[in-house]
């Protein structure tokens, strides 16, 4: 199996698409919320679609999508930087910068207050846009013209956050067609979108260790922290500890482009700081969830089941033309393996440096709020062939598998493909 994703990443490093995977120095301070990693509000392509081969059109699509911009997961994230901050203002031993950033807490505190990991408006918007682009781009599939059912499988883990995301794109799709049938499913029984791993690591305590390691080696804490403190003032006296104190405040920073406050707190880092803290990030979603070769066989056989249920969907919608797509809404920690089992482009490289990992394997391009995998597949009635070709946040992307119309495959070649990665033990 190594063997195997070292050739694939070979291959993709001669494609023209590949710097597409990489993260730079320039592309991340010249839009910073990109630092965000994960965090980063939906971005898709614009890019003209590849015509289908004459004769074929689309009839199904098989999706699978991360929900939207949310605010975030846990009170700890903004209780545990402002209970400082204000012990430190209470003891006058804040700088001017602290106070600042003090005075942003409270404000962001105050609108996340019971709203923990809850979908924003904006991450309403990002499934609406979403669902809109795919009924204009391929209404055939979603035609009920001659009597004809379109019925669509729209199925969701329990999570309120995915949930919302799920009704906001069924909303738009049934504004564009309200007879559209939706079929909705959301029970842990579906144990293909969530398979209990929130986190599917062999060895979670060692990858911490190791992202960890690099960011105090790149940063310097005691400098930061000093800046929110009045001069003379020993942080030492209010911070306990300087990583995860700081990666709350990083997080913090990152979430706000997610929710409506208007505001950044950005500049609270040097441009130093902030480019460690999102390499630091992403090496934490590449050991946890991506392909490395410390974490990455077992990451991408908790995204197997997922897989197999796309791969039967499939087969099943071929069968029968009334069903027109199986809707999938899930998280990041599924989203991730999936794209790294798939073998989707430039998403399933290893890379041991872990100052390098961002040039090869970028969170931020691989799963933004809202990332999503669209198959869509398309019959002719000269052929019995069916073609399907795969989108990644609304972009054409490539896979190794031997096609004679790129980015069109032979539906037989990619199932092939994948059930062969099912049947594999590494």
């Amino acid at each position: 199996m190594k063997k195997q994703i070292l050739f694939t990443a070979l291959v993709l490093w001669l494609l023209p698409g590949f710097v597409l995977a990489q993260a730079s120095r320039e592309e991340v301070l010249a839009n910073k919320n990109l630092a965000a990693g994960i965090y980063s509000v939906y971005h898709y392509s614009t890019a003209d679609k590849t015509p289908a081969p004459k004769g074929y059109s689309p009839f199904y699509i098989s999706h699978y999508g991360r929900h939207g911009s949310r605010w975030l997961t846990s009170e700890h994230y903004y209780s545990h930087p402002l209970e400082m901050l204000q012990k430190a203002h209470n003891n006058d031993a804040l700088s001017a910068k602290g106070e600042a950033v003090l005075e942003k807490m409270q404000k962001i505190a105050v609108d996340a207050e019971d709203r923990y990991g809850a979908l924003s408006e904006k991450g309403v918007k990002e499934h609406k846009g979403i669902a809109g682009r795919m009924f204009l781009a391929y209404p055939e599939v979603f035609s009920t013209k001659g009597s004809r059912d379109c019925i669509v499988y729209s199925r969701s883990t329990t999570v309120p956050r995915c949930i919302v995301s799920m009704a906001a794109f069924n909303e738009r799709l049934k504004e564009q067609n309200p007879e559209i049938q939706i079929k909705y499913e959301v029970f842990d029984r579906n144990h293909y979108l969530n398979n209990r791993n929130t986190a599917p690591t062999a060895n979670r305590a060692a990858l911490e260790e190791k992202y960890a390691a690099f960011f105090y080696a790149h940063f310097d804490d005691q400098k930061f922290l000093s800046s929110l403190f009045a001069k003379g003032v020993d942080p030492k006296q209010y911070v306990e500890d300087a990583f995860h104190l700081i990666f709350d405040l990083y997080s913090v920073a990152g979430d706000l482009q997610d929710t409506e406050l208007g505001f950044s707190m950005w500049d609270i880092f040097t441009d130093d700081e902030l480019f460690t803290l999102y390499q630091t990030s992403n090496l934490r979603m590449y050991y946890i969830c991506g392909p490395s070769a410390l974490n990455g066989a077992a990451a991408m056989n908790s995204a197997k089941p997922l897989l197999k249920n796309i791969l039967d969907c499939a087969d099943a919608a071929i069968k029968n033309e009334n069903i027109s797509a199986d809707l999938r809404f899930g998280h990041d920690v599924y989203t991730i393996p999936l794209l790294a089992l798939m073998d989707i482009e430039n998403m399933n490289l290893m890379e041991p440096d872990p100052g390098k990992v961002h040039q090869y394997w970028c969170d931020y391009k691989v799963s933004p709020m809202g990332v999503n995998l669209q198959l869509i597949f398309y019959k002719s009635k000269a052929s019995d062939d069916i073609l399907v070709k795969l989108l990644h946040c609304e972009k054409e992307i490539s896979i190794p598998v031997k096609t004679d119309n790129a980015p069109y495959y032979h539906w037989s070649d990619v199932k092939a493909y994948y059930e062969d990665k099912l049947m594999s033990t590494n």
